[in-house]
């Protein structure tokens, strides 16, 4: 039944490929990788016809968001409502860890035992063993703090931390881009647990991209009360592409929840292309100058 609904959702899709809107949204900026090039503004991904279209035929709480590296700007769809994290707690758990050990010796074998079962395959046990050693609540609130990350309401049960696409893309940038917060060892193993989850870890925002494209994420699901919190983040690269995408259901049954996100992610896919890329400046005498792809840090 589940696999029958996944097909359905794709079946839409190839439907509402044929159609899209236009619009932009101002991006986050003053975090890491902020782009100061002048770019080629892409379309909203979450205002063309066909994601209006496909949006208004899933049920449930939906929320989502992207930034688009090439121009900067983040791109949101019902923004600013929280909803409970599930798994994807387990980022900002190893996140914290790093930032606590980078600067003493790194994580130990037993550490990194640990966080790599936590992130690719989602174990709970270690999650909590780890969410217990870097100091509970206070320590993942302290980093959330250095991370700008004012959505995020931390619970005792990290599971049941509630949060945002929003604030999601901000723990994802500092994860990505360079900073002074996590070092470049710490960002790069933080990633690379993420770029090699279990297979049964690899659905959500991996929907779209396709072989040679760097897909790193976290997933998270939930059933409270009879509702399925389903959730998926992280970041896609290649194919002339290059974004951070974060989103957040809640609805009646889980593989519902991850045929909504994997409808969102391929249709994000599909909308951040190349027309993206940063626009040459122009030089003294009016002809286009060059200009590198590679995000600017911010401070």
């Amino acid at each position: 039944m589940a696999v029958a609904r996944l097909r359905a959702v794709g079946v839409v899709l190839a439907v509402l490929l044929a159609g899209a809107g236009v619009a932009s949204a101002g991006g986050l900026r003053r975090l890491p990788g902020a782009r100061r090039a002048e770019v080629v503004a892409p379309r909203d991904p979450f205002a063309t016809r066909a994601m209006r279209m496909f949006l208004a035929g899933r049920a449930g709480r939906v929320t989502a968001a992207v930034f688009d590296v090439a121009s900067g700007r983040t791109y949101l769809y019902r923004p600013d409502t929280p909803q409970l994290s599930a798994s994807i707690a387990k980022v900002d758990i190893l996140a914290t860890l790093l930032a606590q050990t980078q600067t003493d010796g790194g994580l130990s074998a037993g550490e990194q035992e640990l966080a790599t079962a936590m992130i690719e395959a989602s174990d709970n046990k270690d999650a909590q063993e780890l969410f217990e050693e870097v100091g509970q609540l206070p320590a993942l609130a302290a980093l959330n703090r250095r991370f700008g990350m004012t959505q995020t309401t931390l619970n005792w049960a990290w599971g049941l931390s509630e949060t945002t696409p929003r604030d999601q893309l901000r723990l994802l940038r500092y994860i990505v881009f360079p900073n002074r917060v996590l070092t470049t060892h710490s960002r790069k193993y933080l990633l690379s647990l993420m770029e090699h989850v279990e297979n049964g870890q690899a659905w959500g925002i991996s929907a779209g991209p396709g072989s040679g494209v760097t897909v790193a994420l976290k997933n998270g699901w939930d059933p409270t009360d009879g509702i399925w919190q389903v959730n998926s983040i992280g970041m896609i690269r290649g194919d002339h592409r290059f974004y951070l995408l974060a989103v957040m259901t809640s609805q009646t049954e889980y593989a519902y929840g991850v045929a909504t996100i994997e409808g969102i992610s391929m249709l994000v896919w599909r909308d951040l292309r190349e027309h993206q890329r940063p626009r040459p400046p122009l030089g003294p005498t009016g002809t286009s100058g060059t200009t590198g792809t590679t995000p600017t840090p911010g401070s």
